[in-house]
């Protein structure tokens, strides 16, 4: 199967799933944890030319916050390798992962990043959302390219909307138009409150991480104007 000249098994072998051993901590009794949990999530290995760093795998910071303990799967292989964190960005949820063992790397080529999709563009979702063990494909098209709020940190950023299912454990995943990765998937709405509406990290947000990396060596944030401001819709507001 081939998506626009991509041969579709291909990009799946790039698409990992996440394991994580978490224990949060207790902000009521601070010297006291809470029981540990576990997690999965789904990610995706980079092409260096993207990245512009080998070895690394993107996901979600919320896959992998508080964690204890990592484990990586990749589509169509029982081994799961232990995995260690890079880099941490809770404010766009986003997070670079490595594996140290090179049987991991083996046959791997990692996925590339394209721009910004356009309203109405197809999206094909990669990842391993609950209700199976198995790489899971989802499909859609692109509803909205707006800010929004990031639901793990609260912070207002960029964001993609589209109409592909996005569920627990998808988070992580790439969104592909043609082949290459538009973004990221990263949180939905609940069915009580929409249906078929789902948001992905789109590549302007994921290039400020690599570029703080590459530069910094860390990430180090988005920068604020440090002003605050309210929308003046009312006549009489408005006047001098």
């Amino acid at each position: 199967m081939e998506a626009s000249g991509w041969d579709l098994n291909s990009l799946c072998s790039s698409v990992v799933k996440v394991y994580s051993d978490f224990t949060d901590p207790n902000y009521a009794l601070p010297w006291q944890m809470q029981r540990q949990g576990s997690s999965t999530g789904s990610g995706f290995i980079v092409h260096p030319a993207s990245g512009g760093k080998e070895r690394i795998i993107i996901t979600n910071a919320h896959c992998v916050a508080w964690n204890n303990r990592l484990h990586l799967r990749k589509h169509g292989s029982p081994i799961k390798y232990p995995a260690r964190v890079l880099a941490v960005a809770h404010e766009c949820d986003l997070a670079v992962l490595t594996v140290d063992n090179d049987e991991f790397w083996a046959d791997t080529q990692g996925l590339l990043f394209g721009d910004i999709p356009a309203l109405q563009d197809g999206v094909i979702v990669l990842g391993y959302p609950r209700g199976g063990d198995n790489l899971c494909i989802t499909s859609g098209v692109v509803s909205r390219v707006d800010v929004n709020t990031y639901a793990h940190s609260n912070a207002a950023l960029l964001c993609v909307q589209i109409d592909a299912a996005i569920n627990p454990g998808n988070s992580g995943g790439p969104a592909l138009k043609e082949g290459r990765v538009v973004g990221v998937a990263f949180q939905g709405c609940e069915a009580s409150a929409a249906q078929n509406v789902g948001y992905i990290v789109p590549w302007n947000v994921v290039n400020h991480l690599f570029t703080d990396l590459k530069r910094h060596g860390k990430y180090t944030g988005f920068p604020a104007a440090g002003v605050l401001f309210q929308p003046l819709e009312n006549e009489c507001m408005q006047q001098k």
